[in-house]
């Protein structure tokens, strides 16, 4: 009886169907519980929000053909989302730290910790000694939506990357303010023992391109923090020569522990 009722039935529009309202039902799932945030940027939002009222649209307009059965149908093709689909459900999602992520090499940690300037607009690195006349008018833009309190810089989730950019393009500015950030502990094999990041990992579009972001910082107990551990940081903004370039760094004057913010992730908007 069964069999009967497969034969009825089109496998190939049935898997089609498990596809396209599996996917919807995961894109509403992870927005509802704000879990969206570990895989794309705010901006991708609305987009996904648009791709679950086009599928569920997709699912109803094809459920017609569903018991209207094909002799030859080749599954093979739809393992390709059916796989991922399930993956999705099966494993947990989790924010990222920099031990899972690969080690950065020597000089990527270089262009993180010396230039600090992610373009706003194509998200490329710009190296300190190729500013340009845009990256000033940038920069510009930048200082009139970033204020300080009481001479002092305070960096959250909103303005984090904002504030890394503006202070490294204009560092003889910002020399001797105080400042006040919270991170997590990015070292490297590349930093002495008394250099780490107050890092934030900063996403562009999605989780893929991922990379730390942050100021170098100077601190005599740097050894005794461990990697990824998230600390208040408070100090000062100095200028000092770093293989061969200047650099603005912070000197840390004190280091609290500090709670993992409800989203891990800065965006570079």
């Amino acid at each position: 009886m069964q069999l009967m009722r497969l034969k009825k039935i089109n496998i190939e529009v049935l898997l089609k169907l498990i596809i396209l309202i599996g996917f919807a039902f995961f894109f509403y799932y992870i927005i509802k519980t704000d879990k969206v945030l570990l895989y794309v940027s705010p901006r991708i939002i609305p987009y996904m929000k648009f791709g679950i009222v086009a599928m569920i649209l997709l699912s109803l307009f094809i459920a017609g053909e569903l018991f209207k059965p094909k002799r030859k149908v080749n599954i093979k093709p739809y393992l390709f989302f059916i796989i991922p689909l399930f993956m999705t459900f099966l494993i947990p999602t989790a924010s990222v730290s920099s031990k899972s992520m690969s080690r950065t090499t020597p000089k990527n940690v270089e262009k993180i910790v010396v230039t600090n300037q992610n373009n706003i607009s194509d998200n490329n690195i710009i190296d300190t000694t190729k500013t340009t006349d845009t990256a000033k008018i940038n920069s510009s833009k930048i200082d009139k939506a970033l204020k300080m309190e009481d001479n002092t810089i305070f960096i959250n989730d909103n303005n984090f990357v904002k504030w890394v950019q503006e202070i490294s393009y204009n560092m003889n500015k910002y020399e001797g303010k105080k400042i006040e950030l919270t991170g997590f502990v990015f070292k490297d094999k590349a930093f002495k023992r008394n250099e780490f990041v107050p890092a934030r990992f900063m996403m562009s579009c999605c989780a893929a391109d991922l990379q730390p972001v942050g100021l170098l910082c100077h601190y005599d107990k740097a050894k005794d923090l461990k990697q990824d551990t998230w600390i208040l940081v408070k100090g000062k903004v100095e200028i000092i020569d770093y293989k061969g370039e200047r650099i603005a760094i912070i000197v840390a004057q004190s280091i609290a522990n500090a709670e993992k913010p409800k989203n891990e992730y800065v965006y570079p908007f």
